[in-house]
């Protein structure tokens, strides 16, 4: 599937399946295997019914890695550069985890592209860095890291260098969210399309809690909660969270 210079960014997407269109947001902070999981375990159950689109974030997937932004902003920038790619006026977004941030905030930046949210084992925020390290965590996000690799790279040692740019990257996207803070958690009785919350109640990674405030902030909100569920519900629980998907996509009117 497609290769295409999105936003700043080679970025990889896959599309399968017709109807409503349905836009899929990984989570995960970079590196890892993007939407890969989604790919595997949600796309062929949904796509039978609704087109779906998932694609892997900078630096992430089989996505590319830019060296620079990636201000909190810029992922949505990336969200809708995607959409006008595919000639998609509006859709249905879809997200687990971290990516929960970036739809949430798709829809209070970008209202007329929303049609509906199905937001999956996330929060409003989730990156929370304890208070001692935010001065720490800013430094090595925006100096601190490059200034280490200067250091490890003189002298010919390139190769001991390497692990510092990784890093790097991954720290960009978790800073980028660090300094978004949570101003979603205060805005989100106006985002008023429908959304579906799905959650397990023994989530160790964002507790049951964070899905319980987004249906009680959401004015159109709907939850599923997986009894027992942890935090990969979507993988552990493939066909019971492909069909509460499909019944929610089946009562909107895009």
């Amino acid at each position: 599937m497609p290769f295409e210079h999105i936003n700043g960014f080679r970025m990889y997407y896959e599309v399968a399946g017709q109807g409503t269109p349905c836009l899929f947001v990984h989570g995960g902070l970079g590196g890892g295997n993007g939407s890969a999981t989604f790919r595997q375990y949600q796309m062929p159950r949904l796509a039978p019914h609704a087109e779906v689109i998932a694609f892997d974030r900078r630096a992430a997937g089989q996505s590319e890695t830019p060296s620079s932004a990636y201000a909190f902003g810029t992922f949505i920038d990336d969200i809708i550069a995607l959409l006008d790619h595919l000639g998609h006026e509006r859709v249905v977004l879809m997200a687990t985890s971290a990516g929960g941030p970036q739809i949430l905030q798709c829809a209070l930046s970008h209202p007329d592209r929303v049609a509906a949210l199905v937001l999956g084992s996330t929060a409003t925020q989730t990156v929370r860095v304890p208070p001692e390290l935010a001065s720490l965590i800013t430094f090595l996000g925006t100096d601190g890291l490059g200034q280490l690799q200067e250091m490890f790279s003189q002298g010919g040692a390139d190769q001991a260098a390497a692990p510092f740019a990784h890093f790097r990257d991954g720290l960009q996207t978790y800073l980028a969210y660090h300094l978004h803070g949570d101003p979603i958690a205060e805005r989100l009785g106006e985002i008023v399309v429908p959304a579906l919350i799905l959650h397990g109640t023994a989530d160790d990674e964002v507790p049951f809690a964070e899905g319980e405030r987004l249906l009680a902030g959401l004015p159109q909100a709907s939850m599923v909660p997986f009894e027992g569920g942890g935090h990969r519900i979507m993988m552990s629980d493939p066909d019971a969270y492909a069909q509460a998907v499909l019944a929610f996509l089946r009562g909107l009117t895009v």
